[in-house]
C-alpha cells in the first residue's frame, strides 16, 4: 500500500473517534444480539435432538429459542441504528468543514460542488454506516464463536479459523485492483456529471444552432466511458463475491462431513462421546453459517472502503488546503476599492479571461458588470471575493497591496454565483445556521411565499443541493441569508435568473436596500439593474468597453 493510500486510510480512520461513544454502544447491542443467536441455537439444536433421538418433544425449549431468536433481531435493529446514526455525525462534520472550502474554491464551480458533496457523501456515509462496523461486529462476533467452538470441539474451531485468516487476504488482493477502479469510477462521475448538467442547461441554445447530433454524439462517447468504468467496478465486486462464497461453502461443506462422519463412528473426533453428541454436533452445525454471517456483510462493505478511500484521496487535498497567515486589520472597515490594469488568465490556457480592466468601485453602492456569456464577469466578480488571486494588476482595498486585499476581500465578502448552494438540512437551518431567533418574523418577508408552499414549513428537510427547491426559490434562500449575514461586500452572479417578473419586482427593492448599508456588486443582464446602478462596467470578451 502507497504512502497516499496510507494517508487516506488513516484519515478515515480518526474520523471514526467522532462517534467512538456510539460505535461502542451499537458494538455492545451487536454482541447481545450475536450471544442472543447463540442461546437460539442451543435451545433449537435441544428441541431438535430430543425429538430425533428420544422421540420427546420439549415445548419450553422451542418456546426458548423463539424469544431468543426475537430478541436477536431486535437487538440487531438498535445496533443498525446507532452504526447509521454514529455515520451521520461524522459525514456532517466533515461536511461542515470542506462546505465554506468549496464555496470559495475558484477551480470548482457550484455546480461541481455540489456533485462533490453529494458524491462525497455517497461514499463516505456508507463506509461509516456499514465498513467500520461489520469489520468491528467481524472481530467481536467471530472470535465469540470461534471461542465456543474450540471449547465444544477443536477441529471444527480450527476449519472456522482457517477461513477466517483466509478470507480477508483474498479481500485484501481483490481490493488493491478495485480501489484504483473505484478512484477512476469517481473522477469520471465528477467529470461527467458535470458535463452532462452543462449540455442540459444549454439545451435550448444547442436545438436552435442545430448542434443536436454533434452533442449527442459527444455525449454518447462520455456515457460510454463512464458505463464501462461501472461495469468494471461491477465485476470486481462479483468476483470478490464469488470468491468469498466459495470458501463459506468449503468450509461449512468441511464441518458438516467432520461432523456427520464422527457420529456415524466412520471418523470419530477427540472429542466424541466426551465433548459433543447429537445435540452438540447439531449446535456447531446450526451456527457455523452465522459465523460467517458478519464476514458476508463484512466483504460486501469491502467495497464501500475502496469507494471511501478513492474519495478522501479527492477530498483531503480541499481540506488540506493551505491557509494563509492573517493579516493584520482583517475587519478593518472599506473606504476605497479599486481595480487597475488588470489581467487574468486561468491555468493551462493561454488565453486572457480578462485585459486591462480598470475600475473605481465605491464603499457603499451598486455596481453592475455587464456582458455577453463569456465575456469575464463571473470571473471579475471572483477576483473581487478573493476566490481568484490577481496574476497582472493591482486589487486594492484601501489602498494596501494585493495579498492584504486579497485577504481581505475573502473575509469580508459574500457571494452568490448563478447556480446557489444549498446546505443538507432545514430551511431553517439554510437561512439562520447555527443563529439563535428569537422572534419568527426576522427574516426578508419575501420568503413567506416559499414557506408557504412547503407542508412541513421552516422545518422542511432539504437536501442534494436543494433539490426540493426550485431555482427561484433557491435564489431568494441565498439573498435572504447574506441579508442576515451581511458583510461589506456583497457579490451576486445573475441573481434574477431564475425568477419571474412577479418576484424580481420584489427582490430588486431588497437588492437597492442592500447597496445603501454596503458594496454590492452584480453582474446581469437584467435592464432593470440599469436605471439604479451607482456605477456600470461593460465588457466585452474580458475587454472593459
Amino acid at each position: 500500500m502507497s504512502a497516499k493510500q496510507e494517508s487516506a486510510t488513516r484519515w478515515l480512520g480518526k474520523r471514526v473517534i467522532e462517534a467512538k461513544g456510539t460505535y461502542m454502544a451499537a458494538s455492545a447491542f451487536t454482541v447481545i444480539s450475536a450471544t442472543s443467536f447463540v442461546v437460539f441455537c442451543w435451545y433449537l439444536s435441544e428441541f431438535a435432538a430430543a425429538w430425533v433421538d428420544r422421540g420427546t418433544i420439549l415445548p419450553d425449549r422451542l418456546l426458548y429459542a423463539t424469544l431468543f431468536l426475537t430478541g436477536r433481531y431486535i437487538f440487531a435493529h438498535f445496533a443498525s441504528q446507532l452504526n447509521y446514526n454514529a455515520a451521520n455525525i461524522i459525514v456532517s462534520k466533515i461536511k461542515k468543514k470542506i462546505y465554506p472550502l468549496l464555496l470559495h474554491n475558484s477551480q470548482l464551480d457550484s455546480t461541481s460542488s455540489t456533485l462533490y458533496v453529494t458524491r462525497i457523501s455517497d461514499d463516505l456515509k456508507p463506509f461509516y454506516a456499514f465498513f467500520i462496523p461489520y469489520s468491528i461486529a467481524t472481530v467481536v462476533v467471530s472470535s465469540v464463536l470461534l471461542i465456543v467452538c474450540f471449547w465444544m470441539e477443536t477441529w471444527v474451531g480450527i476449519i472456522l479459523l482457517v477461513s477466517l485468516l483466509v478470507i480477508p487476504m483474498q479481500m485484501a488482493i481483490i481490493g488493491i485492483g478495485a480501489e484504483a477502479l473505484h478512484k477512476k469510477h469517481t473522477h469520471l462521475f465528477l467529470k461527467y456529471s458535470a458535463v452532462f448538467y452543462n449540455r442540459l442547461q444549454t439545451i435550448a441554445e444547442i436545438v436552435n444552432l442545430d448542434n443536436f447530433k454533434a452533442q449527442y454524439r459527444f455525449l454518447s462517447g462520455k456515457s460510454k466511458e463512464l458505463s464501462k468504468a461501472t461495469t468494471s467496478v461491477m465485476r470486481i465486486a462479483f468476483l470478490s463475491s464469488t470468491a468469498l462464497e466459495l470458501f463459506v461453502t468449503i468450509a461449512i461443506a468441511a464441518i458438516a462431513i467432520y461432523l456427520g462422519m464422527s457420529l456415524l463412528g466412520i471418523m470419530p473426533g477427540p472429542n466424541y462421546g466426551k465433548g459433543y453428541d447429537f445435540g452438540s454436533a447439531l449446535f456447531l452445525l446450526t451456527i457455523t453459517p452465522y459465523f460467517f454471517f458478519y464476514i458476508r456483510k463484512f466483504v460486501s462493505a469491502y467495497h464501500d472502503r475502496n469507494r471511501a478511500l478513492a474519495s478522501a484521496e479527492l477530498l483531503m487535498p480541499i481540506l488540506n488546503q493551505e491557509v494563509a497567515s492573517p493579516v493584520a486589520d482583517i475587519h478593518e472597515e472599506i473606504s476605497s476599492f479599486e481595480i487597475r490594469d488588470l489581467h487574468f488568465a486561468y491555468p493551462d490556457s493561454p488565453v486572457k479571461v480578462l485585459n486591462n480592466i480598470n475600475l473605481q468601485l465605491p464603499a457603499k453602492g451598486l455596481v453592475l458588470v455587464k456582458g455577453i456569456s463569456g465575456s469575464g464577469k463571473s470571473t471579475l466578480l471572483k477576483i473581487c471575493t478573493g476566490s481568484l488571486f490577481p496574476q497582472e494588476g493591482m486589487v486594492s482595498v484601501n489602498g494596501k497591496e494585493n495579498d492584504w486585499s486579497h485577504q481581505w476581500l475573502k473575509e469580508n465578502s459574500s457571494y452568490m454565483n448563478q447556480f446557489p448552494f444549498i446546505f443538507d438540512g432545514t430551511l431553517r437551518y439554510n437561512l439562520f445556521l447555527d443563529r439563535k431567533v428569537d422572534q419568527q418574523d426576522d427574516y426578508p418577508e419575501f420568503l413567506d411565499k416559499i414557506v408557504a408552499k412547503k407542508e412541513d414549513g421552516w422545518q422542511t428537510e432539504l437536501s442534494h443541493n436543494g433539490k426540493q427547491l426550485s431555482g427561484g426559490e433557491k435564489q431568494l434562500v441565498t439573498l435572504a441569508r447574506m441579508m442576515l449575514f451581511p458583510k461589506p461586500v456583497a457579490i451576486l452572479d445573475e441573481p434574477t435568473a431564475n425568477l419571474d417578473s412577479d418576484t424580481i419586482e420584489v427582490i430588486l427593492p431588497q437588492i437597492v436596500q442592500l447597496s445603501r448599508k454596503r458594496l454590492v456588486i452584480i453582474a446581469s443582464h437584467e435592464r432593470m439593474f440599469d436605471e439604479v446602478a451607482d456605477v456600470t462596467l461593460n465588457l466585452n470578451w474580458g475587454e472593459q468597453v
